[in-house]
């Protein structure tokens, strides 16, 4: 048998293997493969996915970077290590590392557009919003007619406190494409959302909904603010907007409103909602699951058992 036909034949029973969950078995193969051909990308790459689906997260992630090196020297990258990194740091939550390999990514292709957005975002995740701007002005630069760069802007802004410049890089992205206008609004009003800038959040949903009056979703995010300002008849009346703009989902969008009122500690109110959920819908049982929390937190043992055995019996 030819060295070539050994090696295909290897890697057809460790493919095998990873269909069949035996994970240890392709491992074996795998390694014997790239021992036997260590200039095959595909074989370390294998070995890679073999060991993150066996739980051997270190062993992949050093698999990955020894194939990223090799990328990083190629004149066409091809970022098959480099994707696989990228969502593994993310996962973890390890930005420093992730901004690690962005970097020596976007230095060995400074002109590569989708290189230089991951560095912006790796530059966010991290905390380091002055970095993150300075990627995203190079882009706009290099692609002036691109309306997500400056949403990705507008984002960066934002954490750095630069509202005015937010709002402006946003409006740009609706010069270039005027109809995703609702859209780019509802993305500035959720990164406000999750800054914690409340009112400029509200104001921001606002203006989505003078383009999208008749997207339900857009209510519910205004809703949603309205309730962490205290402002519960107001958000009453978007969720019943909501509702009546797409009457089957009548049921989610009352347990959502709920939901929000009990992040809220507002668990009066709450119940209401989630009573309304299940009206619309009374055999989905988490609406009773969470109606019975809501019961639970206002300490009423009685209510909050009967909902939870009403939960059981639809499950």
């Amino acid at each position: 048998m030819t060295e070539e036909r050994k090696a295909d034949y290897l890697r057809y029973l460790a493919d095998e293997f990873m269909k069949a969950n035996r994970h240890d078995d392709a491992i074996l193969l795998y390694q014997k493969l790239v021992e036997m051909h260590p200039g095959e990308d595909s074989f370390l790459l294998s070995l890679g996915w073999a060991y993150h689906d066996s739980g051997r997260l270190g062993d992949a992630i050093a698999c990955f970077e020894r194939l990223l090196a090799v990328e990083l020297e190629r004149r066409v990258f091809t970022g098959f290590a480099f994707d696989e990194l990228v969502r593994i740091f993310k996962e973890k939550g390890d930005y420093e590392r992730l901004l690690d390999i962005c970097e020596r990514a976007a230095a060995a292709q400074p002109d590569d557009i989708a290189l230089l957005n991951d560095l912006g975002d790796a530059y966010l995740k991290a905390g380091k919003a002055a970095e993150s701007i300075r990627v995203f002005r190079k882009m706009v630069e290099m692609e002036p007619d691109a309306s997500a760069t400056y949403c990705s802007l507008g984002n960066a802004l934002v954490h750095a406190g630069d509202f005015d410049g937010a709002e402006a890089a946003y409006g740009r992205a609706m010069e270039i494409d005027p109809s995703e206008a609702g859209t780019f609004y509802n993305r500035l009003a959720n990164v406000y959302c999750s800054e914690g800038h409340d009112e400029r959040a509200e104001r921001a949903f606002k203006k989505c909904l003078e383009f999208r009056f008749d997207d339900p979703m857009y209510h519910c995010g205004l809703g949603d603010v309205l309730v962490k300002q205290g402002k519960i008849d107001d958000a009453h009346g978007v969720y019943e907007k909501a509702v009546d703009l797409h009457r089957s989902s009548a049921g989610a969008y009352y347990n959502r409103f709920g939901n929000t009122l009990a992040r809220g500690n507002r668990h009066s109110e709450a119940i209401e909602a989630f009573k309304k959920a299940i009206a619309a819908d009374p055999h989905n049982p988490f609406y009773y699951v969470h109606l019975a929390d809501s019961y639970a937190a206002l300490g009423l043992a009685d209510q909050a058992k009967k909902t939870y055995l009403q939960a059981e019996s639809l499950k």
